[in-house]
């Protein structure tokens, strides 16, 4: 029987149910003509069978979450970030703030999947994770830092349509924005802003992250208390770019003075690494500045 606003109740006299025998058959051809058409897709390349059902040891390199160099992906448990986990990401000082929110998203570049070029999202053939990212934060950082550019977006390697913004009244509702936007499907990351988190929200957004193996980052204050519940910390400062290859007037390549300063699942005092890394706009990925490797050792990775 149908409501009139859509919705449907039982009837009040229910028709007797059908022999067990004759009820079983259908479901059961049914369940077997699933099973098969499971089977075939599972044969088919390329088939994702999704991070629950294959260890993350087993994926190649571009189905892991990585920072694309083997040095720093070196730092981590399995050389590999926790793609259902809550991060931190902390500027040295405060006028670090853009340097950190850059890496945040670097690291959401990262996680969409872009190929080694930088091409955006149509272009690219199987990205890791096809949704959106979702950046949120209060318009009081909002005013302060000022807005994220298209182009600037797109230079990092993100297409601007992939990136939802979420300017919030306060930061409570930036942190009740997070989790829902965390448990929606939609995204493939989301990223706050904010100045400190407590306790209870942390865990709140770290439960969040594994129940639907999505990533949160969030980027606090330099000064604050350092959040709880997170898989990692990194801390970051702005470093002088690279020289331009053509150019030696011209900015090169962004650097960054990375600290990675907690880390689950590495032996305690283990996780504090350190380096300066630069991001390649045309390899998409991290490295590590020259100068600070074996850069014949570093060609031989990128080729």
């Amino acid at each position: 029987m149908r409501l009139p606003g859509g919705g449907a109740v039982a009837p009040f006299f229910a028709p007797p149910p059908a022999p067990h025998s004759q009820q079983a058959r259908p479901q059961q051809a049914r369940l077997e003509q699933l099973r098969a058409l499971l089977a075939t897709l599972e044969r088919r390349p390329g088939f994702d069978r999704g991070p629950a059902s294959v260890p993350a040891a087993e994926l190649p390199e571009e189905a892991c979450w990585t920072l694309g160099h083997p040095d720093v992906d070196g730092w981590l448990p399995g050389r590999h970030l926790d793609a259902a986990s809550l991060g931190e990401i902390k500027p040295e000082t405060y006028r670090d703030l853009p340097a950190a929110l850059t890496f945040a998203l670097l690291l959401a570049s990262r996680r969409l999947g872009m190929d080694r070029t930088g091409n955006v999202a149509p272009t690219v053939p199987r990205p890791v994770s096809p949704g959106l990212v979702v950046w949120c934060w209060p318009a009081r950082l909002a005013r302060e830092c000022g807005g994220l550019y298209g182009p600037g977006l797109v230079r990092l390697g993100l297409d601007p349509a992939r990136v939802l913004l979420v300017e919030t009244a306060t930061p409570a509702e930036t942190l009740w924005a997070m989790e829902e936007s965390i448990a929606s499907a939609a995204a493939s990351i989301v990223i706050g802003n904010l100045d400190t988190v407590a306790l209870t929200p942390a865990r709140r957004l770290a439960l969040a992250a594994a129940a639907h193996r999505t990533p949160a980052l969030v980027v606090t204050a330099a000064r604050s208390p350092a959040m709880a519940a997170t898989f990692a910390r990194w801390r970051i400062a702005a470093a002088p770019s690279a020289q331009h290859p053509l150019d030696p007037a011209a900015p090169g390549d962004p650097r960054f003075t990375l600290t990675l300063e907690r880390c689950r699942g590495t032996a305690m005092g283990a996780a504090l690494q350190s380096s300066v890394v630069e991001w390649s706009h045309d390899a998409h990925r991290f490295r590590v500045a020259a100068g600070m490797a074996d850069r014949t050792s570093e060609t031989a990775s990128w080729a």
